[in-house]
């Protein structure tokens, strides 16, 4: 497998960043994109960036700490993230400009980092998702994996068909809501957060043979 799937790299924030007093919009959404990446660039931030272990870093002791909306805001506030599922002009799913062959799956509130580990194995060795690139959320109780979609199958059919195999094969003790399998949107514009994951997985030609 060529590791050259293609999409968005858009830096934060994700939404818009308000004024607590006022609840004025002191930073808008960013809505274009900074430049076009290739799996294999995503890999490299995901794995050897420094700023964005740094960031990941404070989400994470948000996630400690017990401080939900601070681990949200620091997310939405200081993440870059990608859209997996191609190349856009803008953040609106009309706005693509090519498809990557790509579609994301994200599994949140996982009970433990340790657990977080164990399921980023067993998505990236099997065999129906085969998924070109697997790692760690930004909380360390979570995993998201970028599965190829299947020859000739539209990326909505893409996330909505991986969603529900995962939620099947791994996932069936997850039934409140806001635990599991991330089922919030299925449109080809989902976004993904990019976090520091220095154990990340990554399919190669050499996995091919």
């Amino acid at each position: 497998m060529e590791n050259s799937f293609r999409m968005s790299l858009f830096m934060p924030p994700i939404s818009p960043i308000k004024d607590k007093a006022t609840g004025r919009i002191v930073k808008n959404a960013t809505l274009t994109p900074l430049r076009t990446v290739e799996l294999n660039e995503v890999y490299k931030l995901v794995t050897a960036n420094a700023k964005l272990a740094a960031l990941t870093l404070d989400v994470r002791n948000a996630v400690q700490q017990g401080d939900d909306s601070v681990c949200r805001l620091l997310k939405q506030q200081t993440l870059p993230y990608v859209t997996p599922c191609g190349v856009f002009t803008r953040r609106r799913s009309d706005c693509i400009e090519e498809t990557s062959g790509l579609v994301v799956v994200d599994v949140d509130h996982l009970e433990s980092n340790e657990e977080a580990k164990k399921l980023r194995q067993l998505l990236f060795e099997d065999p129906y998702l085969h998924p070109a690139l697997v790692f760690i959320s930004p909380t360390g109780k979570g995993v998201k994996a970028f599965v190829p979609c299947a020859p000739g199958q539209s990326a909505t059919d893409g996330i909505r068909w991986a969603m529900s195999y995962v939620h099947c094969m791994y996932d069936t003790d997850h039934r409140n809501s806001g635990k599991g399998v991330d089922t919030s949107g299925k449109d080809l514009v989902r976004s993904c957060f990019l976090c520091h994951d220095p154990e990340a997985l990554i399919r190669t030609e050499k996995d091919e043979l």
